[in-house]
């Protein structure tokens, strides 16, 4: 049932600040561009959504990365570890010098060769929230190493 906002909305300030303070892993949501090349974008926008069948979501804002998955119909997702800072900085749009980043193509997408875990993901429904896409989808295949995530919060990367 569609609800009709009556309240005002909180500070946009404090928001950002209230909702720091929720911890949340970082990921890699990946995709294959025009020319079918790997192309990579860092997301703390990931979240299982059902087990059966196996579903998950992200959340990304218009930009290259939501056209391609818009167009293609299909995502991958990788979930960093501890020692992948480097990563998350690289594939936020600041380039690390000296930084290898090796992909592994699945049956349609690209996830990163040494993530903690992957995902690959073929879109079921798309939900259009505000400035946000939720683009919701049914993973495919998947699999994990062992490790502890990177993670955020406050603002800043921590290691458990």
């Amino acid at each position: 049932m569609p609800h009709t906002a009556t309240a005002p909305c909180a500070d946009p300030a404090l928001f950002r600040q209230s909702v720091s303070r929720f911890a949340t892993g970082i990921a890699v949501v990946s995709c294959l561009d025009d020319c079918d090349r790997p192309h990579g974008m860092t997301i703390s926008s990931f979240t299982s959504i059902s087990l059966e069948p196996a579903t998950v979501l992200v959340s990304l804002r218009p930009g290259r990365t939501h056209a391609l998955i818009r167009r293609r119909g299909w995502y991958g997702v990788s979930v960093l570890g501890g020692d992948q800072e480097r990563w998350s900085r690289h594939f936020s749009g600041r380039p690390q010098d000296g930084l290898d980043v090796a992909w592994h193509m699945k049956s349609r997408m690209p996830v990163l060769r040494d993530a903690l875990a992957w995902f690959e993901c073929e879109v079921d429904s798309v939900l259009q929230v505000h400035d946000h896409t939720l683009f919701v989808a049914r993973v495919v295949d998947c699999n994990h190493a062992n490790g502890h995530p990177l993670m955020f919060y406050e603002s800043r990367y921590h290691r458990p």
